[in-house]
């Protein structure tokens, strides 16, 4: 069929239409051409209509597309001064590692191999642009809101325009569009009008006449890699792969309705590995791939089974998120909810629980409880259970805390559980339990760098701020060294630390009263605001992690007074906290948090962050970097700033100060591996010399530090 016969609606939105059906797929299988402005490289794998393809290559069709590369702010002022031997590594470089992601990534190695083929026969022909500074507002916006011409053998053509969520939402045939306006040039004059503007601007794009955008042709080292690949690809092989994946994330879907989002590849992989380990098992996933989504898939899956569904949350706000979450997620089902904890305390009424958790073949029911509700003796005698029972633990390592882990006598048929670290530092006996009880850890995890990889996380750049302690900080220091040194000597024990930590909560206080003499150091207030006024530009959106109210009033001072838009976010505070939020992710500033912004309560737009103090458990350093780098509109990389407090050097052989390093470093050695600035690693590793610590025995250091 040609394009003209289909009678396109005029703007299409994933809330009411199914956009692959009536318009993106039509369209893949009537063009013979379509030309695109994409984001990056790496997303062009999200603009391919899978399921089209094979019509569309039948027709001859050839695809145009424009994209830019992942490059640092340095690296695209010097490409966009123009042609030299150095852009043209650079962007090779850039490529080439885009090109090595993709193949890296599991859930990408069908389309990526596809991808290969695609290019090296010239169904698809990049080029790459490089967006200056200067360059006109209509101009960005193209880049902005992806726009793309769909064009047959007769010169029909239809152009869109809109917002593409070009995350990682699977490869499913929808085409990731949130919602797009469609303009036809055989309907009218202006629609007409506005095609021949579009296809005109794509022209001067690609022939590189549209003033400060450089346009560079596609590396030849990156084609060669995609062109040895191809080599021995069976492309209709590999389609079907491709569609073996899409049923799969269509079949998990939690809403069923069209536009209801599917799950990922990477998550419908752990769903279908836990389907095989019995229906149950722990998912070790990123902060920030979608665990929250991956478990709504399998409770979807158990409300059709009739299955009561029950979820644990170990705080507050994540029990009001996932209960808001659910209501928006799966939206075609009548589900009853239950909330117990937090003041919900209508599960106390007699026979309440029992009768929410009993088996029922005629109503959907979700209770949603805090651990401490559910571990209390009250909670768990009055819950039915049995086989019919399906339990869902969010931020699952909390759940194994000496009093917390009663809550796994409570038992069940399926079991879930969720957490990035789901292994508990210094605490064995809590790990143990843990994975008894959920019947191991699903594999493979699914890591950080595999979500930067995939695209499913924000690439970023890592910055460590050097301070120091005062002399009257660092003799605090050493007071409580030197007690702790008493007690490590008593238990014979030297060597591991962690191993009795947990067990000696003596030694356990002293070492969290020592991390809060770095934590509290009183040139971290000052530091704060220097690095605002040195970095801060306006649009972004900083958060600055403190470590207690004061600091936090402190750091938030300090910045109102140098004219920073600042506010405050924390447990207890004033005022409402859902409203600073909001204002926050629309307008930017500075928010001032502390310990509430770890679990649970996302901020995707947040470019930039200050970490003035962290734990000793590595956990927490690990969730506020998953945090930052979620994706967001126009979010290309995401900046992380960290405090790292050094000692100066006594020239003592037995200067206890050599430990604040060796706690500092485990933070920021970890920081530093996945970031895009390789030089960050370079100086950690200079410090670490400069005190004689071996730097590769700090990166699985820390412990456990529950607050129940």
């Amino acid at each position: 069929m040609r394009l003209k016969s289909f009678d396109f609606k005029t703007a299409y939105n994933k809330a009411d239409h199914d956009i692959a059906g009536d318009f993106y797929l039509p369209c893949m299988r009537s063009a013979t051409s379509y030309d695109r402005i994409s984001g990056y490289f790496g997303s062009t794998i999200y603009i391919i209509a899978w399921e089209a393809l094979k019509e569309f290559i039948a027709n001859k069709g050839r695809m145009r597309i424009i994209c830019s590369p992942y490059i640092s702010d340095e690296d695209q002022k010097a490409l966009s001064e123009g042609y030299s031997a150095r852009n043209n590594i650079i962007l090779a470089n850039s490529i080439k590692e885009e090109v090595d992601d993709l193949f890296a990534s599991p859930t990408l190695s069908a389309p990526a191999r596809l991808l290969a083929y695609l290019v090296s026969t010239d169904v698809i022909d990049i080029k790459i642009a490089v967006v200056g500074d200067m360059t006109s507002a209509n101009v960005k916006r193209l880049f902005h809101d992806k726009v793309g011409i769909f064009t047959d053998n007769i010169g029909n053509a239809v152009g869109f325009r809109g917002s593409m969520n070009e995350t990682f939402k699977g490869l499913s045939s929808d085409g990731n569009i949130e919602s797009i306006d469609v303009f036809p040039n055989w309907v009218g004059d202006r629609d007409k009008s506005r095609v021949e503007d579009a296809q005109e601007m794509f022209e001067r794009l690609w022939g590189n006449f549209v003033e400060d955008v450089t346009i560079f042709e596609f590396p030849t080292a990156a084609k060669e890699i995609l062109n040895n690949i191809a080599k021995d690809c069976n492309w209709e092989q590999l389609l079907n792969e491709i569609q073996v994946i899409e049923n799969a994330s269509q079949k998990w879907k939690p809403d069923k309705k069209p536009g209801g989002n599917p799950p990922r590849p990477h998550q419908v992989e752990a769903l279908e590995a836990w389907v095989k380990n019995g229906r149950r098992g722990i998912l070790e996933h990123a902060t920030g791939s979608g665990k929250t989504f991956t478990a709504m898939c399998a409770i979807r899956d158990s409300l059709e089974q009739h299955e009561t569904v029950l979820v644990l949350v170990p705080s507050r706000d994540l029990l009001n998120q996932w209960y808001s979450e659910l209501r928006k997620t799966i939206t075609e089902l009548d589900i009853f909810y239950l909330l117990c904890g937090d003041g919900n305390n209508e599960w106390k009424r007699l026979g309440v629980l029992s009768s929410w958790t009993s088996t029922n073949e005629n109503q959907h029911r979700i209770i949603l409880a805090t651990m401490d509700t559910a571990c209390s003796s009250t909670f768990i005698r009055n819950v039915v259970q049995g086989e019919h029972l399906f339990i869902v633990v969010d931020e699952v390592h909390r759940l194994g805390s000496p009093k917390r882990r009663q809550a796994l006598n409570i038992n069940s048929g399926a079991r879930l559980g969720l957490s990035a670290t789901p292994y508990r530092y210094g605490d064995p006996i809590g790990t143990a339990a843990l994975i008894e009880y959920f019947n191991g850890i699903i594999k493979p995890p699914f890591t950080l760098d595999d979500a930067i990889k995939s695209g499913v996380l924000t690439r970023y750049f890592y910055h460590p701020q050097r301070l120091s302690l005062t002399a009257t900080e660092q003799d605090d220091w050493n007071d409580v060294t030197t007690e702790i040194g008493r007690i490590i000597a008593r238990s014979g024990n030297q060597d591991n630390i962690t191993a009795d930590t947990f067990n000696n909560p003596v030694l356990q206080r002293l070492l969290i009263k020592r991390a809060r003499i770095v934590k509290n150091a009183s040139g971290k207030v000052s530091l704060a605001v220097e690095t605002l006024k040195r970095n801060f530009k306006h649009g972004q959106k900083w958060i600055i992690y403190c470590d207690n109210i004061i600091q936090l009033k402190a750091v938030l001072n300090g910045a109102m007074a140098a004219g920073f838009d600042a506010y405050e976010y924390y447990a207890d505070m004033r005022g409402d906290r859902e409203m600073t939020l909001s204002y926050f992710s629309i307008n930017g500033g500075v928010l001032v948090s502390i310990k509430c912004l770890d679990e649970g309560v996302d901020i995707p737009s947040t470019t930039h962050a200050l970490i003035l103090a962290s734990s000793q458990n590595p956990r927490e350093f690990i969730q506020r970097r998953g945090r930052i780098l979620r994706r967001s509109k126009n979010k290309h990389f995401a900046h992380l700033y960290d405090a790292i407090t050094i000692p100066e050097m006594s020239g003592s052989e037995t200067d206890k100060s050599v430990s604040i390093i060796m706690a500092e470093l485990s933070r920021a050695i970890q920081f530093g591996q996945g970031a895009e600035n390789p030089a960050c690693i370079t100086d950690l590793k200079n410090i670490a010399i400069d005190f004689q610590v071996d730097y590769n025995r700090l990166k699985d250091g820390g412990i456990e530090d529950d607050e129940e």
